[in-house]
């Protein structure tokens, strides 16, 4: 049993609007710029042909190696 296109978008896109008020609910304000949904906690992108999620905690690069021949 294959699901049309209307129902399929009609769905997913019921699916998103959940998610958002489920943000909501949670204290997350969420805000769209720029293709971008943007939170305190994070934000969701599009990367090519999907859309990834990203957070806001910060990671240290690697400090570099000292015995290269880069230089």
């Amino acid at each position: 049993m294959s699901e049309g296109r209307a129902e399929r978008a009609s769905r997913l896109l019921g699916q998103l609007a959940d998610t958002l008020n489920e943000c909501q609910q949670a204290g997350m304000r969420v805000k769209l710029k720029h293709d971008t949904v943007y939170t305190r906690e994070g934000y969701v992108l599009p990367a090519g042909d999907k859309w990834v999620a990203r957070t806001l905690v910060y990671t240290e690069f690697e400090p570099p190696n000292d015995d290269s021949d880069d230089e």
